[in-house]
């Protein structure tokens, strides 16, 4: 769970609709899929993030159950200015993934996911990954 000094330095997101939750970030954006994940992406940018890959889900949800309902887009993202030694001595980067899913007309749902859980909770870097995702998804 994000810590009382990150969400306070979150704060209020967007006209105040913000959710602080266990596994990330999310905030919804009022725009299509198809506009949110280069605006999304030039933000996380902005912060030091780089899309690393880049997935989207439309086609293969429609294949499994049929359905006609919205996309999902899932960026993976990495900011290589942030380092943590691994297991092995050999430094790597902290991996984030977030997900953009359209949820209703002209509005999509952004999460990103904290990467906290997924390396040493112990190394400081990993705190300051999350603490630059947090300010990315503040600015959208």
């Amino acid at each position: 769970m994000l810590n009382q000094s990150l969400a306070c330095e979150i704060g209020q997101i967007g006209t105040g609709a913000h959710q602080l939750m266990s596994n990330g970030i999310s905030k919804m954006l009022r725009m299509s899929l198809a506009k949110a994940v280069p605006y999304v992406s030039e933000k996380l940018a902005n912060h030091g993030f780089k899309v690393v890959q880049s997935v989207g889900m439309r086609s293969q949800k429609r294949a499994q159950d049929g359905s006609r309902t919205g996309g999902f887009r899932v960026l993976g993202v990495s900011n290589p200015d942030v380092m943590f030694e691994g297991r092995n001595g050999v430094a790597t980067s902290v991996w984030c993934n977030v997900l953009l899913s359209e949820n209703g007309d002209n509005a999509v749902k952004v999460l990103a996911v904290d990467p906290l859980p997924s390396v040493a909770a112990s190394d400081p870097s990993v705190m300051d990954v999350r603490v630059a995702l947090s300010k990315a998804i503040q600015s959208l």
